[in-house]
């Protein structure tokens, strides 16, 4: 089983066993219940979905049957009921390239208390040839994988805000990850706190989560480009499959690699030989001020580079130790 999806079971089973306590610390959910919405992207006069998903109880559950009002700059826009899934959905066309904020509130009736705090969804519109830059999350702004999302506080991964805001003053942000839709909430919460520059949260639901990282982000990229296929384009990322994704829809790619040392010559020789399929052109970069370079300065590094450093040290563990001088 991967590794996130052992994660995400693990998560699973704490919400069965502990309740709505520990739904709240793991997903960022309030009151009982989990209330999130979906960012979008959209040209021009294209029409996009406005979606909430109201769930709650021990093992959440949806919520069929409540009210959901969508209002932009203080002015209602529209309002929908949840579903038999706990979704409500709207349409909504944006005029004109821009950042359309809604705010996103359940009606009090039928809680029996308050409902839970409103949210915000943005829909990003930009013109066909706005160049982007997509950026998955763990392991490539944040320093630690899925795991510390769960239990832990993750910090961001070095120089990364610091380059972020720097590539937003040339390229449209948006954040594509593989994470479940359940943990919007929180990773909202995490790049504001952080301050990264503001873009839409592009999440998985449970079914992209189980088929993996790479169909999921294969078939979001897909989309993404077959739409906005007249600008310049980078991703980032921490997963060759990630990379191969990015490479195969045209963006430039670049991958995020951190080698760790304690995993021994074996483990230095597999990660070197898992960069074998990726394309000549894809950069493999080992931290942000690389991936700086390499945009702003016209910097290259090359697999092969990284694979020689990796298989070099690996030689050098493997070496037998000289005795020492008398």
């Amino acid at each position: 089983m991967r590794r996130s999806a052992a994660a995400l079971l693990l998560a699973t089973v704490l919400v069965s066993a502990c309740g709505c306590g520990a739904q709240n610390i793991l997903f960022g959910g309030r009151q009982g219940y989990l209330f999130t919405v979906s960012d979008a992207v959209a040209l021009p006069g294209e029409e996009v979905l406005l979606r909430a998903h109201l769930q709650g109880g021990d093992l959440l559950r949806a919520q069929p049957g409540y009210i959901v009002r969508f209002s932009r700059g203080g002015e209602f826009y529209k309002a929908a009921e949840t579903d038999r899934d706990g979704v409500a959905a709207v349409s909504f066309a944006p005029p004109g390239a821009g950042d359309y904020v809604f705010r996103v509130e359940l009606s009090p009736n039928g809680f029996p208390d308050q409902p839970p705090e409103p949210v915000e969804a943005l829909v990003l519109c930009r013109p066909a040839d706005t160049p982007l830059v997509i950026v998955d999350l763990d392991k490539t702004v944040v320093a630690s994988g899925f795991q510390q999302v769960l239990v832990g506080k993750p910090e961001p991964m070095a120089d990364s805000v610091e380059v972020m805001k720097r590539l937003a003053k040339e390229y449209t942000p948006i954040y594509l990850t593989h994470r479940p839709d359940l943990f919007g909430p929180k990773s909202r919460a995490w790049l504001h706190e952080h301050e990264y520059p503001k873009g839409p949260l592009l999440l998985s639901d449970i079914g992209g989560f189980l088929k993996g990282s790479g169909a999921f982000k294969s078939a979001m990229l897909g989309d993404i480009r077959r739409r906005f296929k007249g600008g310049k384009a980078l991703g980032i990322g921490d997963k060759v499959s990630d990379a191969v994704a990015y490479h195969e829809n045209g963006l430039r790619a670049m991958l995020i690699v951190q080698p760790d040392e304690t995993a021994g010559a074996a483990g230095l020789r597999l990660l070197a030989d898992s960069l074998d399929p990726l394309p000549d052109v894809v950069q493999v970069v080992t931290g942000w001020r690389e991936i700086e370079r390499a945009v702003f300065e016209g910097a290259t590094f090359p697999k092969t580079a990284l694979q020689a450093r990796l298989r070099k040290r690996a030689d050098e563990l493997d070496a037998p130790a000289k005795p020492a001088t008398p």
